[in-house]
This record gives C-alpha cells, sequence and structure tokens, in this order.
C-alpha cells in the first residue's frame, strides 16, 4: 500500500459499525527447495532469502488502530505444501521466483551459490529446479482482524 494511513481510513468509513476488516500479509517470501539440494553447500536458499530480503515483515497493529479499528486478532498462519498438495504447476512456479531471486542475488551472494543457483534454474540439469519432485512450498501468512466500534 502506498499510503496505509489514507487506505485504512477510508477502510473504516466505508464499515458499518462493528463491520470487519481483514488484512493479510505475506511475512517472507516462499521457500521451495530443500535444506541440501544435492547442488553447492546446503543451506543455499536460505542464504539466498537472507541476502536479497532487506525488509522487514509488515506489522498493521498500530496502524489499523490509527485509523480507528479495534484489534480483534493478529493470527499467524504456517503454510506448508508438499507437491501432491501444491499441484503441478509447483515447478514451474519455483523456477520462477528462484530466478528472480537470482536476478537480485548477483552482488549480495558469493561466487559458489550463484554457481549452484544456477545449476539449480538450467532446465535442461538432472537437478534442475523444472525437473524436481522434492519441492515443497514453505511459507507464513499474518492475518489482522479489526473491527470499526
Amino acid at each position: 500500500m502506498a499510503d496505509p494511513a489514507r487506505t485504512f481510513a477510508r477502510a473504516l468509513e466505508q464499515l458499518r459499525p462493528g463491520g470487519l476488516i481483514a488484512v493479510t500479509e505475506m511475512d517472507f517470501l516462499p521457500r521451495y527447495l530443500p535444506e541440501d539440494p544435492g547442488v553447492g553447500r546446503p543451506g543455499l536458499e536460505a542464504r539466498l532469502h537472507a541476502a536479497t530480503n532487506t525488509q522487514p515483515p509488515h506489522e498493521w497493529t498500530e496502524q489499523l488502530r490509527a485509523a480507528g479499528f479495534s484489534l480483534e486478532e493478529r493470527r499467524p498462519v504456517e503454510i506448508r505444501l508438499d507437491r501432491t498438495e501444491a499441484g503441478p504447476s509447483l515447478n514451474a512456479y519455483a523456477q520462477g521466483a528462484l530466478a528472480k531471486l537470482r536476478s537480485h542475488a548477483t552482488d549480495v551472494l558469493e561466487a559458489d551459490d550463484l554457481t549452484a543457483l544456477d545449476v539449480l534454474l538450467d532446465e535442461t540439469r538432472p537437478h534442475g529446479v523444472a525437473h524436481r519432485d522434492d519441492l515443497r512450498v514453505r511459507t507464513t501468512r499474518t492475518t489482522w482482524i479489526a473491527r470499526r466500534p
């Protein structure tokens, strides 16, 4: 949101007294690879995320209260999906997400990690993300539920 204060104030105006608003925020980008992907050193994806994610997670509690809402609940939700639950597009989704992170990692990851990531993103390699059956979606979201008094 470009202007959270304005957005929440307008939402408050639109709700009837007692009405609810729910705001859901991604706490961190999803992770897909196993701890040891069989290429490079274990922990590659954790290092990639640590190097490229420089922003803290959003925290909307005070902004909602400042707009006039009463906070009912702040609920973290853990998402863990294996390949059968995530569906057949998991490989393509992971490939795209990791490729985007790779484009931001050139100056922040060590050379051996960049090389390992390039191997994982190479669709012609057997360890490539496009062909793996050991991918999982792992992330968390937080939902704030607030009420207009």
